[in-house]
Formats: structure tokens, sequence, C-alpha cells
């Protein structure tokens, strides 16, 4: 195994042919990985996609304990559907996949053995979408909550409807780490396609910008299509026609019932996660007397300019924060308790009843008077 790449403003990672605990030396080399939402550490995730790698690595004969060295996760807690995992323990085992496995290509199999089924209701609401557009924007959207290990982003061009990966965490684009969470992601991106269009997909290329690995000749035939390596990019491109097709299992109520619980599922993971997580519940305890970025920032021993680009490194900001804040105790106040729309917008700090009765109707397409009826 060749030496991983090395990033040495955020993070440093030495992944040797001999490396008997791959986690150790990220716990030892890392400076900072929390620039993402949520936090490397962070355990909000279900087990799901660390007990696929188990399985595979089970069918090669390696026991569950040896998949899971260094992760502080047992193999009953992989069962556990109450567990809860973070992004750092799941790298572990993926580099212990690296050291462990005789199969090059274990990432990419391994990621085309998840399903919608192990997203929960994310995966529900991306089955039940409308179209492939409403599909995408919701993917990325609400990421936050599929366990995500690499950026990502959609576009088209004049030709191709195109995924591009980013290396979020800083593992070092060039490292082996890097490569298996890449080619375990294609795996998966092509395997949730299929799932929501209710056919196979075949992509018409894939763009990777390291140079070629041992086992690059198989990339054609586990992904179905050429891999050109070396590129500026990392890339899964499919024709444009695919924003065409219909979704078998579209269903818009299903679609918008399950998103109206996915936001509650998202702001859930906001408040318990990283500098975001932090002024979430700082704002949450007083409510009707938020307090401004400069006292919040004073109370974390930052200065506010600090704190703003930290939340900047987790696509937030504090007015976003604040608005979810709102919007969280509105909709617990309708539905929990019988104060007046009047009580619960002067609660809320709005100026009178009419602007709140405006700002909730944006958040959720209903008036205060419609949610609470429902």
């Amino acid at each position: 195994m060749k030496e991983g790449g090395v990033k040495t403003d955020i993070i440093m990672l030495d992944f040797a042919d001999n490396a008997t605990n791959s986690i150790k030396k990220i716990e030892e080399n890392c400076i900072s990985m929390n620039l993402v939402f949520p936090g490397i550490d962070d355990r909000v995730d279900p087990p799901h996609k660390l007990a696929v790698l188990v399985d595979i690595l089970m069918e090669e004969g390696i026991t569950a304990e040896d998949a899971l060295a260094g992760s502080g996760i047992s193999p009953a807690q992989v069962l556990d559907p109450a567990s809860r995992t973070s992004a750092r323990q799941l790298l572990a085992v993926c580099s212990n996949a690296l050291r462990l496995s005789c199969d090059p290509c274990i990432a990419i199999k391994a990621g085309k053995r998840i399903h919608i089924t192990h997203l929960g209701l994310y995966g529900f609401a991306l089955l039940s979408s409308s179209t492939p557009s409403d599909a995408i924007e919701f993917a990325i959207k609400y990421r936050p909550l599929a366990a995500p290990l690499i950026g990502l982003h959609f576009y088209e061009d004049s030709d191709a409807a195109v995924w591009e990966f980013s290396d979020v965490l800083s593992l070092g684009v060039d490292s082996e780490l890097f490569r298996f969470v890449l080619e375990f992601q294609l795996g998966t991106q092509l395997s949730l396609h299929s799932d929501i269009l209710g056919q196979p997909v075949t992509p018409s290329e894939i763009m990777l910008a390291f140079s070629p690995p041992g086992h690059a000749s198989a990339y054609e035939e586990l992904l179905g299509c050429p891999a050109l390596f070396g590129q500026s990019n990392n890339e899964l491109r499919f024709s444009r026609q695919w924003m065409e097709k219909k979704l078998t299992f579209a269903n818009p109520i299903t679609a918008k019932l399950v998103r109206e619980t996915c936001d509650q599922l998202l702001a859930e993971l906001k408040m318990s996660s990283g500098i975001v997580g932090q002024v979430f519940r700082m704002l949450m305890e007083q409510p009707g007397r938020f307090p401004s970025i400069e006292i919040i920032a004073t109370q974390l021993n930052l200065t506010s300019r600090t704190l703003r680009r930290k939340l900047t490194t987790q696509d937030s900001s504090y007015q976003t924060i604040l608005t979810d804040v709102r919007k969280q105790l509105a909709i617990d106040y309708l539905r929990k308790t019988r104060m007046s729309i009047e009580d619960i917008a002067s609660s809320l700090g709005f100026s009178d009843s009419a602007n709140f009765r405006h700002a909730f109707k944006k958040w959720t397409g209903k008036t205060p008077s419609d949610f609470r009826a429902v």
C-alpha cells in the first residue's frame, strides 16, 4: 500500500503497508478535520454503510472484530439499529478494509451493495421524488442524513449530467484512503440511481484525478463505462437524457410528507453537531431573547469574525441558524401548546403576528392556523 497523500494545513495521514491500527494514526496526525457538517466525530449516523463493509470483509474470512479494529465499535453495535457512528469510525473500517482485504475492488463492490433501504427516510424521500431534478435537489440538501465521507456537487453541461466529488475531509486526493472512499461512493451512486429509476443505470464516463491503480481495468467491468485517470476532477457522468426519465416510484404526496420529517431530522442533526449545533442549542435555550452573534461568540471564546468563518465552513450562518430555530420552535408551539398565534409571534421575536404568518408560510407552505389544524 502506498503512503497516503498529505495536506499539512488540515490533516496528515500515513497508511503504510504494515499499518496495524490506522485509526490511531488518524488520531495522532489529525490537526483538524471538523470542517464539514456533521463533524467527523459527531456520532449521528446509523451503522448501515459500516455494516456493509463488515459483511463483505467477513465473506473473505476476516472476523468482525478485525474489521472493526480501532473504530471503537463492537460487532453487537453494528447490528443495533439504535447505534450511532461517526465519520471517523467509518473511516477506520475503510482503512481496515484497505489493509486486510485481498480484493482490490472491495470498495466498489461494497458501494454497489448500498441500496435505498439502507438510507432510512432519506432514501424513501429520494425514491418517492417526482423527477430526477427533485431527487438531486433533495439528495444534496439533505445529504448530512446519509453519513457522507465525500463532497458532492451536481451540474449539467452541453451533453452530460455530472456528479462531481471532492475531498471535503482532506484525506489527500492521491491517498489510498481517499481513493477507497471515492470508489465506495461510485458504487453507491450507481446502485442508488438504479433503485430510484427502477432499472439498471449505466454512466457514460468516469473521470478520476488520481493515477491508475493496479486494478484500473476493473473499473469499466464493475461500473459499466470507460474510466479516465489523471483528470482535473473526480466526476461520474451520465447522458442528459437521464434527466428526462420518469421515476418508477414517484409519489408527490409521499415525497412532501417524508421531506417534512427529514426537515425535522436535519434540524435535530444540526442541534447536535459541530459549531452549528453549539450555536443552535444556545439559541434554542433562550427563545424570545435570542443572543446576538457577538454574544454567542464571546460565550464560545471566539471573535464574531472567527465564528462567522467557522459557520461558513459548515455551509451555514448565524441568520440561517436563527431562522431554523424560529421555525422549529414555531412548529413545537403549534403542535404541543395552546399558545395563540400572537403569543407565538411575540415569543419568537417577530414585531407582529402578520410578519410571523408570512414567515411561517414561507417555511412550511402553510399558515400557522392551517398547520395546527392538521
